[in-house]
């Protein structure tokens, strides 16, 4: 994951601006730099952290308190910029909101306390500390409860039942979620203890680190899950060792029926109202960085929208869409629920994991690329995250002019504020997902690695408000120029496309002769600039749809693009074939 474009950015700079000294020259190409100097001045990077900081104190399950108040605090700021509640809104409103309601199907969830001790009275874990501590859809114990402790040996789902459980609370290291199914839903044991935490959280490190998780909502056993941390883990299973095998526990939740909220808000275009720009940032997940920073940055990123908007200094011709509500689920919802408005969904940004103090958490800031030929040949500086991605075949490939067009602005923001940008073939697993099931471009903006990544010490001071500001500013710029001028942004798309495909032909060339010469066969590194060639020729015919009527002399440029393209890719082919 450590791609940070040492070769790329400076040669994609020097291309755009025709010099390499960037002490002289501006970092922004000239169609965007006038959007940059309007969001640094504009963009409120301590109201965004603030809000982290309201969301974040919360443990936030879709439907119980925190989530909503965050909702309602989202809301609120909002309304203060100017957003009109769609119901009361007039057809000149521009900026407008909705606050949308579906009942729940199960019951929601939310901590209150909790206690786990040995039954000598040493604390394990507490509420207090390790928020986390509670598997989602655990129910309360009714008072302080205390119990035998069964370990069970193995790990994984290699787990060896080779004694009675019922009644009793089992330990084992695996999830919690199939602990529970096997030690309480299969053989009546009264709870379970469990302990898992991957190598990147390091955990012998962060003792107290848990990540959250949960178990299934079983209205019949009304049992529990506690997960600990390897610290708690250390001291039961030493406990255990020397004969002492009981614990008391006390855990105190609420479980209840509620309802779904999904705030929808809009800055409606002027001339192209139902072409959307929607960006989505997810309120579940109790981290401050996951996900109460992709809230914090994008409440700010719609008012600023907002601010600017109201001063004339911007006039989006399409409309920009913000949504917060459940991850994956509400914006699977907006592109599915309305088959016209999909039509004409034509960009979509994952904001999850964004405002990242990197000195404290590790990793880089990253942007998750669209399906393109590295999340099939993984290679030379493209890394997958520890998160990971399956190797994906060439009719997954998703070409789209999408995935340099944002890099290219989070570059110039990274070399214009000296933040560190890189990028990771397609995984998965977030908001961006649902636009691509639906043929939408759509990238994930995250960062990974992250020691802390769902810990109970993803708290407010692993945030940055410099790191929220770099964030917002290059989605909104990159919002605001393809929702603007169309005529410019498909120049700058054309321009940044052609020299991002011969770029990366000249990179895999170099990757290819290397594989060659180390024994390496030419008809798969020919593959592999084929097919970068061709992921790249789909990308410029892409860029049609910037236009609403594509004209004569746009054809040209994107078949004179096409042909270029094509050039290089046989021209470095040829030498290929004769090393």
């Amino acid at each position: 994951m450590k791609f940070t474009f040492p070769v790329l950015s400076l040669f994609v700079l020097s291309l755009l601006y025709g010099c390499s000294n960037s002490k002289t020259q501006s970092v922004h190409h000239p169609t965007v730099a006038p959007y940059y100097n309007l969001i640094d001045a504009e963009f409120n990077a301590q109201k965004a952290f603030e809000t982290v900081a309201y969301v974040e104190q919360y443990f936030r399950v879709v439907g119980n308190e925190g989530f909503d108040n965050s909702v309602y605090f989202v809301e609120n700021l909002l309304k203060e910029e100017g957003f009109v509640e769609e119901s009361s809104a007039s057809s000149t409103d521009r900026l407008v909101y909705r606050i949308e309601h579906r009942p729940l199907s199960k019951p929601t969830w939310q901590p209150i306390s909790g206690s786990l001790t040995l039954a000598s009275g040493e604390e394990l874990l507490n509420f207090e500390t390790n928020r986390n501590m509670m598997a989602i859809n655990s129910y309360s114990t009714q008072g302080e409860k205390e119990f035998e402790v069964v370990q069970v040996t193995g790990s994984g789902r290699a787990l060896n039942f080779d004694s009675d459980v019922k009644g009793k609370v089992v330990f084992a290291e695996t999830s919690v979620g199939y602990l529970f199914s096997e030690a309480v839903l299969k053989r009546g044991a009264a709870g379970v203890l469990a302990y898992r935490m991957p190598s990147y959280t390091k955990p012998e490190v962060n003792q107290t680190s848990i990540q959250f998780s949960r178990i299934s909502l079983d209205e019949k056993k009304q049992s529990w899950g506690v997960l600990l941390s390897y610290a708690a883990k250390e001291k039961l299973t030493s406990a255990l060792a020397s004969g002492n095998k009981r614990i008391k526990i006390n855990l105190n939740t609420e479980i209840f029926e509620s309802e779904e909220l999904t705030i929808v808000a809009e800055l409606k275009g002027s001339k192209y109202p139902e072409d959307r720009f929607v960006f989505s940032a997810h309120i579940q997940e109790p981290g401050a960085n996951d996900n109460a920073s992709g809230v914090g940055a994008l409440a700010e990123v719609a008012s600023t929208s907002a601010r600017l908007f109201k001063a004339g200094k911007i006039n989006p011709e399409r409309t920009i869409t913000y949504l917060f509500g459940d991850e994956i689920v509400s914006t699977n919802r907006f592109i599915k629920e309305d088959e016209e408005r999909a039509k004409t969904i034509k960009w979509g940004v994952s904001l999850d994991m964004v405002g990242e103090d990197t000195e404290k958490t590790g990793g880089t800031f990253l942007i998750e690329k669209m399906p393109d030929p590295a999340a099939i040949w993984t290679r030379g500086k493209e890394k997958h995250s520890e998160w990971g991605g399956e190797t994906l075949t060439k009719e997954q490939m998703t070409p789209h002019y999408f995935n340099d067009f944002i890099l290219n602005r989070f570059l110039e923001q990274g070399a214009a504020k000296n933040w560190t940008v890189n990028v990771n073939p397609f995984e998965g697993g977030s908001d961006h997902t649902p636009f691509l099931r639906s043929d939408i471009p759509g990238l994930l903006l995250w960062h990974f690695t992250d020691q802390f990544y769902h810990t109970d010490n993803d708290r407010l001071d692993k945030v940055s408000s410099a790191t929220l500001k770099n964030v917002g500013t290059g989605a909104l710029v990159s919002a605001l120029v393809l929702t603007g001028s169309q005529q410019q942004a498909s120049d700058l798309v054309i321009e940044e496309v052609t020299n991002a495909a011969i770029n990366r032909l000249q990179v895999e060339f170099e990757l290819s002769k290397t594989e060659l010469q180390s024994g390496g066969s030419f008809e798969t590194e020919q593959d592999i600039l084929e097919t970068w060639s061709a992921w790249y020729v789909g990308a410029i015919e892409n860029s049609r749809d910037i236009l609403s009527q594509p004209d004569s002399a746009f054809e040209e440029r994107i078949k004179t693009s096409i042909e270029k393209v094509t050039s290089e890719k046989d021209h470095f082919i040829e030498q290929l074939r004769v090393l």
